[in-house]
């Protein structure tokens, strides 16, 4: 690994989950409505999770920007005490699973 590659992981997580050694990360996938480009957004659950009544026990509010068109998408989501989605609501995109993006970034 170079010098940059570990630079790369440092400060960006490696791209892994949660299940691989990232005990407080969590990772959510998005789309973008107006060109299509894929973003993977890293979550921190003890500083981006607020704790709200509501149809879950977490609260995201998240704002993402694609590297292709640069279009603000606006996500709010709920998510569940072990950290699952229970609603999702994403303006100017729509919140992928993880296999959609891995498709979309090998194509």
């Amino acid at each position: 690994m170079g010098f940059l590659d570990t630079l790369k992981s440092f400060f960006f997580g490696g791209g892994g989950t949660a299940s691989q050694g990232d005990s407080t990360g969590l990772y959510l996938h998005f789309k973008c409505s107006k060109c299509g480009a894929v973003v993977r957004v890293r979550i921190h659950k003890h500083n981006d999770l607020n704790r709200a009544s509501g149809p879950g026990t977490f609260l995201l509010r998240k704002e993402i920007m694609d590297s292709k068109c640069f279009q603000i998408m606006s996500a709010e989501i709920w998510l569940d005490s072990n950290y699952q989605v229970v609603t999702a609501d994403v303006a100017n995109g729509e919140l992928i699973s993880e296999e959609e993006y891995e498709e979309a970034v090998a194509a």
